[in-house]
């Protein structure tokens, strides 16, 4: 099923939004935003989540799996 993501977040809310205020970069940014929308539940998928940011649903995948990849090592 398409937009269903297997990553646990284990930052708070309140977590990410410190380290959302604290991202300088762009890209960083996003991709924060993306964790906080999902953890929020402002996304349900990550299908919503991309349209959200303006991003293709494919580019955030990949940052999820490269997060839940990083996550296991």
């Amino acid at each position: 099923m398409a937009g269903v993501y297997k990553l646990e977040i284990q930052e708070s809310t309140e977590e990410l939004k410190q380290l959302l205020r604290a991202q300088t970069m762009a890209t960083g940014k996003e991709r924060l935003q993306v964790l906080y929308l999902l953890q929020t539940k402002q996304a349900k998928t990550v299908q919503a989540a991309a349209r959200l940011i303006g991003r293709n649903r494919v580019t955030v995948q990949d940052w999820l799996q490269q997060l839940a990849a990083s996550q296991r090592c």
